[in-house]
């Protein structure tokens, strides 16, 4: 059969001993340290997840208030071009109006400078055929008389025309 030799024993137990106090003083604290340090690492995992998380609402935050800043702009922009074109129709039809007005007083001015020339007009061919009709009656015309009378006449209407 087995012989147990003593040696052997004290071997085995040396061997338990030795792996107990290995245990207890070496395994352990090492064991620890890296339970802290996992500890540490998901810690800082979650600490990381949570910032990203946060940054994640943030950026959206920003980009929506970005939006918004568009929107705003875009909307405040095409007021401003409503506003511009009110105006320039205003302006225009100001412009129009006052050239209307402007053509209006021409044109008046025109036809009242017309109708004093038609009158003028007028007033000297009643005076040229008043002359006329009292050279004519005081004497008896002959043809000589005649032409020299149109010739009086086309002088005289000449001289009144400025020409």
């Amino acid at each position: 059969m087995l012989k147990l030799d003593l040696n052997l024993l004290w071997t085995v137990v040396d061997v338990l001993i030795l792996y107990v106090l290995l245990r207890k003083f070496l395994f352990k604290p090492i064991q620890n340290v890296l339970d802290q340090r996992q500890k540490m690492i998901e810690a800082d995992i979650a600490a990381a997840q949570t910032s990203k998380t946060e940054a994640a609402a943030a950026l959206t935050t920003a980009q929506d208030k970005l939006r918004n800043v568009d929107n705003e702009a875009a909307a405040r922009r095409e007021a401003y071009e409503k506003q511009a074109e009110v105006e320039k129709q205003q302006l225009l039809a100001d412009a129009q109006k006052q050239a209307d007005e402007i053509v209006a007083a021409g044109k008046a001015a025109v036809e009242i400078e017309r109708q004093n020339k038609l009158r003028e007009a007028d007033a000297q061919a009643t005076a040229l055929a008043r002359s006329m009709c009292e050279k004519l009656l005081k004497h008896n015309l002959t043809a000589q008389d005649d032409d020299q009378l149109l010739d009086d006449l086309l002088q005289k209407a000449g001289a009144g025309n400025g020409n």
